[in-house]
């Protein structure tokens, strides 16, 4: 199957940041009914400075690289920072025991670990491998990691736009573990784009759309629906803060593309 226009997913995020720079893209929920906001031009710089970051550690090429946390602008931030920098993004879910997040690490042999907000921090902590490199993200629980703030202030934007080949490996996504040992799929940057391609024109969406995440990112549903087809058309993410706060976001949001599981709907 063809690449649509041919161009990869980062192609277009690269579009929308220079054609859509003080565009809101993001707005997270910080707490206390405390929101902020991110354009396209202030997401790509934080990315690309977390990518420089990356890139002074000297790993491989195309290494893999662990990011464990529930839903934020920041999850995507990073996820784009792995992806430009040269290397292979591995979510794990962040409900995941120990044993679960110990044993995704290995089996897809991470080299760096970013740790975001999460339910049950010292958990997830426990399953991290002796001896590997991790990163706070924001919103995380206090901890000994580097944190992000501390690497947007200390390195420069990457510069110029990173070309991936269609056929190189962008993702593995694991399955959850919760039927045996998780499974992970490997997914080429190719694969992401024709089925964002097929989504957007299908479901007719634009730039002028929003959508409300709070599916886990870290499974391909929500990764395909919301994060990369917002690469694709450019359209505006919010993001549910909790549970129960999930109706205020909602009305927050006021999504004009909404999808869900047959849990939410019970």
């Amino acid at each position: 199957m063809a690449l649509p226009d041919g161009k990869l997913i980062t192609d277009h995020v690269f579009h929308w940041e220079k054609t859509a720079t003080n565009r809101r893209y993001f707005n997270q929920p910080t707490g206390g009914g405390q929101v902020k906001t991110y354009t396209w031009g202030e997401a790509m710089d934080e990315a690309r400075r977390i990518a420089t970051y990356i890139n002074s550690l000297d790993l491989p090429p195309k290494s893999h690289i662990a990011l464990v946390s529930k839903n934020t602008a920041w999850w995507i931030i990073c996820d784009l920072a792995i992806w430009i920098s040269g290397h292979v993004s591995v979510p794990v879910y962040p409900t995941s025991t120990r044993d679960t997040v110990q044993y995704v690490l290995e089996h897809s042999d991470s080299k760096l670990c970013f740790f975001g907000k999460l339910d049950d921090p010292e958990e997830i902590k426990a399953g991290i491998p002796e001896g590997m490199t991790c990163v706070a993200m924001p919103l995380s629980e206090k901890n000994d990691y580097k944190h992000w703030d501390e690497l947007i202030k200390e390195h420069e934007p990457l510069e110029g736009d990173t070309e991936r080949d269609p056929e190189e490996l962008a993702t593995i996504v694991y399955t959850s573990g919760s039927t045996g040992r998780p499974k992970g799929t490997m997914i080429s940057f190719k694969a992401i784009s024709v089925a964002c391609d097929t989504l957007v024109d299908t479901l007719s969406m634009t730039e002028r759309d929003r959508m409300l995440s709070y599916l886990p990112l870290s499974h391909v549903f929500e990764r395909w629906l919301v994060e990369t087809c917002s690469f694709r058309c450019g359209l505006e993410i919010f993001f549910a803060e909790s549970l129960d706060t999930f109706v205020n976001d909602l009305q927050r949001a006021r999504p004009t593309l909404f999808v869900s599981v047959p849990r939410l709907w019970l």
